[in-house]
């Protein structure tokens, strides 16, 4: 019964509405060769494309792919927002399958003075900056916004009124939560799915829902739990990589602490000793282990603790019709998806958009079109 105990905590965890999933915390793994150089990368020039054994892009080929680029945003927010995050992205890092498919029209998760809102693309208040928790849009089509007006059933039977004329979902009623995870327990067996909702757990064969349409998506490798039998739950532990339906690995050689989604696009993040890199389509590093994780939470099981415990921020960002903010040194710049940062890093923050990126600089948030054909 005392292994139990995980999977007890998840249904805990997870009793408010959201769709906060657990991925193991996987064992360190070697250093591969694009890891070695990341430091060198931030100094050093590369080639036109990289291999594994070459870094991150460097400043210098960033600002010359700047120059040729028109930053001059097609928009500003009036909003001192501290930070963005798109609250109905289904296209985020999370290695979880998508359950919420809402994409148009985009609404934004804004920070204020530490408390949450949401606002639309446009920058139209939605929800005030008054929520202790990010805004999103929960699995069962809600917006989960934690604030003193859920103490008044008046005050946000009404909100939710004004906010589902608005944005076509209502204000999150509460109700349990949901967990679910995309694993095999060795390489080359065939990925399952793992999940259920309000302490409903499962292992289920693979839906072509669950894919997201990928060749190769975002696979736990760990063990199976067994009680009285029957398995119940997954081992916290073990390493992520990418899989296709019949089990075959993207990146042999790899053990990822996690694993973001292709969505559809030429890379996909993956991350070692809290470091982000970038990889194709082919499995072949387009970057260093040089970004840092900007945005999200979630918890993480420790196994030196034996408990999961929250880590914020924890995820970067995959691409969007062709282009991702990320984070170095602090500095949040624009990738490509060749590999190249073509807006350096050099902003106080962002926020994905397709085909481009909120960025932020000198207080003012502006939008930025990258994407010629548009």
């Amino acid at each position: 019964m005392k292994r139990l105990l995980p999977l007890l905590l998840t249904v805990l965890l997870l009793s408010a509405c959201g769709e906060q999933s657990l991925p193991a915390e996987s064992s360190l793994p070697e250093s591969s060769a694009a890891e070695n150089s990341a430091a060198e990368s931030q100094a050093e020039e590369v080639s036109e494309e990289p291999s594994s054994e070459e870094s991150a892009v460097p400043e210098s080929s960033a600002e010359s792919s700047a120059e040729g680029t028109a930053l001059t945003p097609v928009r500003t927010l009036e909003g001192d927002y501290e930070a963005m995050v798109p609250a109905n992205f289904r296209r985020g890092v999370t290695p979880r399958p998508a359950r919420v498919t809402v994409e148009e029209p985009l609404f934004f998760a804004v920070q204020q003075n530490g408390l949450w809102g949401l606002i639309d693309e446009k920058g139209v208040e939605i929800l005030p900056c008054q929520g202790e928790e990010l805004v999103y849009l929960c699995p069962e089509g809600h917006w989960s916004w934690y604030s003193d007006i859920r103490t008044d059933p008046l005050k946000w039977d009404t909100l939710s009124a004004k906010v589902e004329q608005a944005t076509g979902y209502p204000l999150c009623p509460g109700h349990g939560g949901s967990s679910y995870q995309l694993f095999a327990t060795t390489p080359g067996e065939a990925p399952r799915y793992f999940g259920g909702v309000e302490g409903g757990h499962g292992i289920e064969e693979l839906k072509p829902e669950d894919t997201r349409g990928d060749a190769f998506f975002p696979t736990q490798y760990t063990d199976l739990f067994y009680y009285e039998g029957e398995a119940v739950d997954i081992e916290p532990g073990g390493y992520w990589n990418f899989a296709d339906v019949e089990g075959n690995v993207l990146c042999p050689d790899e053990k990822f602490d996690q694993v973001g989604w292709f969505s559809g696009e030429a890379l996909a993040p993956v991350q070692k000793d809290r470091k982000w890199a970038y990889v194709d389509a082919e499995g072949k590093f387009v970057t260093g282990f040089v970004y840092e994780s900007c945005w999200g939470s979630n918890y993480f099981y420790n196994p030196d603790t034996e408990e999961y415990e929250l880590e914020e921020p924890c995820y970067t960002y995959s691409l969007w019709e062709g282009f991702a903010p990320v984070v170095r040194d602090g500095q949040w710049g624009v990738l490509d998806e060749t590999g190249k940062e073509i807006i350096p890093c050099q902003y106080e923050a962002g926020a994905p958009y397709p085909g481009g990126a909120f960025l932020k600089k000198d207080g003012v948030w502006g939008l930025y079109l990258l994407k010629t054909d548009f």
